[in-house]
């Protein structure tokens, strides 16, 4: 006999999801209470968390990896400040899926916080990270954070929430790119 709970926790993520679409299909209550458990934990979204998760991301990425990548291809050179630009690029590209996400289900208040969070993460990185990497990054933070606010406002915020988000750049970010907004 199998036993429940272990055959759910082995289920790949690929998996649980078409056992989950699986079980709505037909369930019209069921779905009803997956979605309400679903907005539950999608508005548990914490910008100091994103920040310190992004922040760490970014800390963690390795100048030798710039070094090692930065050299001449049968298309030119490629200079190290370009694998860093993309080396963010790619630390950053699951963070702004999120805020599409939030964005599509009409969750603004989870979007601002995403935004917000994001913000925060890029500001502390270029402010506070001793990581060698940072000096390769050049204006690679200003450039992800003018993105972010770019696919932000693509969802249509209130003017009170951009209203919100310049005052979040001027106070928790010490007006840190104050274009931005």
């Amino acid at each position: 006999m199998h036993n429940s709970h272990e055959i759910i926790k082995q289920l790949s993520p690929d998996d649980a999801l078409a056992v989950l679409k699986t079980l709505v299909r037909d369930d019209e209550a069921l779905a009803a209470h997956i979605a309400e458990v679903a907005i539950a934990h999608l508005n548990e979204l914490d910008p100091q968390e994103v920040a310190s998760v992004l922040y760490d991301e970014l800390d963690a990425l390795n100048v030798e990896e710039v070094w090692s990548r930065a050299d001449r291809t049968r298309y030119g050179y490629v200079e190290p400040i370009e694998v860093a630009d993309e080396m963010v690029g790619v630390v950053i590209a699951p963070y702004l899926e999120e805020l599409r996400k939030y964005q599509t289900l009409g969750m603004s208040e989870q979007a601002n916080r995403m935004c917000m969070g994001l913000l925060l993460g890029l500001y502390k990185f270029d402010d506070e990270s001793t990581n060698e990497f940072k000096d390769w990054a050049g204006d690679t933070p200003t450039a992800f954070a003018e993105e972010i606010v770019r696919i932000w406002k693509d969802g249509r915020p209130s003017k009170a929430d951009v209203k919100a988000l310049r005052a979040f750049i001027e106070e928790a970010l010490d007006g840190w790119c104050k274009r931005l907004v």
